[in-house]
């Protein structure tokens, strides 16, 4: 009996692209014939005799954030809202949560974590269980375990990215574009380090702000080293550099050379993003045409592992 799957993701938004990509999971699991759905995110935290004030307050805010509000999915999608009994996922099914989800929240026999980011997310301390089956979307688990559980040796490297927006479509030549663009988002704690004159924060802009803004501009820096917004950049025909983490090593920052295409990591490097920002197109398109290589991996060894754990 094939199993189902149940994908614990946020409301659908195209500013997010952890967001992006679990939806687009649901929507390859459904299209391979299998049963999947989507359910309702919502945060999860400790609770103890100290914090239990707080913990509560927080909760309530949650709710009012996540089911006061209605639950987006992405238009057209075949990515249908798990409205079943809430809780007890039995042997039938496997639950697939975020990599910064504490716990087992649905009480799933049968967990997944899909690693967008840092196991344990931006706080870094991972709240896991035995027994899990971990999968990568891109080198997070490198020397990464868990009591109990497996890291995955396939990478999940989904990729659900607006090229209709970020293109050359009405973007001005090099001789004619002027002043740059900056993002902020995980980079907060770093220094500021080019002109703020003529430049544009791009956060909590959307898509086709954005994209208008790319195709004008200069150059795009990034003080987040992990965002695709050095891609759209480098897309509309604007210089993308990323600022380094401090300590981190090109290599260590992104180990695979093609996914660093048109993405200088720091201003030294940008003879180098220049060089290979033609051939990055062409690699995001095919990275988007593996997803149903990938998912169909991830399906057979999903299938296998909790069929012998079971």
């Amino acid at each position: 009996m094939k199993k189902k799957y149940l994908i614990f993701a946020p409301s659908y938004n195209d500013d997010f692209g952890g967001v992006m990509v679990m939806h687009k999971l649901c929507a390859v699991l459904n299209s391979l014939g299998y049963e999947a759905y989507l359910y309702q995110f919502f945060e999860t935290r400790e609770i103890n005799v100290l914090n239990y004030k707080t913990a509560l307050a927080e909760t309530l805010k949650d709710w009012k954030r996540y089911y006061l509000r209605a639950y987006k999915t992405k238009p057209g999608a075949n990515t249908p809202i798990y409205d079943g009994p809430k809780l007890g996922f039995d042997e039938n099914w496997v639950v697939v949560y975020p990599e910064f989800t504490k716990g087992n929240p649905l009480k799933a026999k049968n967990v997944v974590r899909y690693l967008l980011y840092t196991p344990g997310g931006s706080e870094r301390s991972p709240c896991y269980g035995p027994g899990e089956l971990y999968f990568d979307h891109n080198h997070w688990s490198n020397g990464f375990n868990y009591p109990g559980s497996t890291v995955s040796k396939t990478q999940l490297k989904i990729l659900d990215l607006p090229l209709d927006k970020y293109n050359m479509e009405g973007a001005l030549p090099d001789g004619q574009r002027t002043g740059t663009a900056y993002c902020i988002r995980k980079g907060r704690n770093k220094p500021i380090q080019h002109s703020l004159i003529d430049s544009i924060l791009i956060d909590r802009m959307n898509h086709t702000e954005i994209s208008q803004i790319f195709k004008r501009v200069k150059t795009f820096i990034s003080y987040d080293t992990h965002t695709y917004y050095g891609y759209f950049a480098a897309l509309c025909g604007a210089d993308a550099i990323v600022i380094p983490d401090e300590g981190v090593s090109k290599d260590l920052w992104e180990p695979d050379p093609v996914n660093r295409y048109g993405v200088a990591y720091g201003f030294e490097d940008l003879d180098c993003a220049r060089a290979t920002a033609p051939l990055l197109k062409d690699f995001i398109v095919s990275k988007e045409n593996q997803a149903m290589d990938l998912v169909r991996l991830f399906v057979s060894e999903t299938q296998v592992f909790f069929a012998k754990k079971a």
